[in-house]
């Protein structure tokens, strides 16, 4: 069977201009903390803590710092999707077979994390009850969705369209900023979470940046607003070849 190309390196920038990717790093789960008004992940987020260690260690203490050497990242993916499935009201059942884990694992694991955590229990209740009582869902730009199936079994898909719904909007809004903001930035492409532009090799320099970083900064309007930090890729080649750099350390 012949190989397909790597769609991503046929994605060049224009001559003498470096190819960037921005992307919102953490961003549904960032929207899931101030949703829940849960302040130690909240302060996890904005120090810049690695949420997933973070949330290793509030759970299994020293045992998880000695249990991942041997496999981190394998026991990071499933700390990972064991968080997005609770938090997203994954049941036992199928969070037993997608981790692998025993059920009684899992329920100690739900149990655990909801005690430490019961913002998000009360994020749940507050979702349940507007879709029983309106069959809406609202995220915090003030837009909506209705619904008319039967609210019985909508809790998921309600809860995962605030943050999805959120996250698109502050992408669409910085996409927009940025266009009418930065004339030699030449957008090219939004991907759900990310923007891809690309900018003259001579604008690839920190001074340029930090103005782009303005324009892409969209404060979500909760009473104690969140701004989700950007991350940058680039490279003068192709999309398929970008790499993580630093905003910090832009020449």
């Amino acid at each position: 069977m012949k190989k397909l190309p790597n769609v991503r390196r046929l994605f060049l920038p224009n001559p003498g201009h470096v190819l960037c990717d921005v992307d919102l790093s953490g961003a549904d789960a960032q929207v899931v903390a101030w949703e829940a008004e849960d302040a130690d992940l909240k302060n996890a987020f904005r120090n810049g803590i690695d949420i997933h260690d973070h949330n290793g260690r509030s759970l299994w203490g020293n045992s998880y710092i000695r249990d991942a050497r041997p496999r981190k990242y394998e026991m990071r993916d499933e700390l990972k999707r064991a968080v997005h499935g609770t938090n997203y009201v994954a049941g036992v059942r199928t969070l037993s077979r997608t981790l692998g884990w025993k059920e009684a694992e899992v329920r100690s694991f739900q149990s655990k994390w909801f005690s430490l955590h019961p913002g998000i229990k009360v994020w749940h209740a507050r979702t349940e009850y507007n879709l029983q009582t309106t069959r809406t869902v609202q995220n915090r730009f003030g837009y909506r969705r209705f619904y008319t199936d039967r609210p019985d079994n909508l809790l998921p898909k309600a809860l995962a369209w605030g943050p999805q719904s959120t996250v698109a909007i502050v992408c669409s809004r910085a996409l927009v900023r940025l266009s009418r903001g930065v004339p030699w930035v030449n957008v090219l492409l939004q991907v759900h979470d990310s923007i891809i532009f690309d900018v003259p090799t001579h604008r690839f320099n920190k001074s340029s940046f930090e103005d782009i970083y303005r324009h892409l900064e969209v404060p979500i309007p909760y009473d104690d607003p969140l701004i989700i930090p950007w991350g940058l890729k680039a490279s003068p080649k192709s999309w398929g070849e970008v790499e993580k750099v630093k905003w910090s350390e832009l020449q």
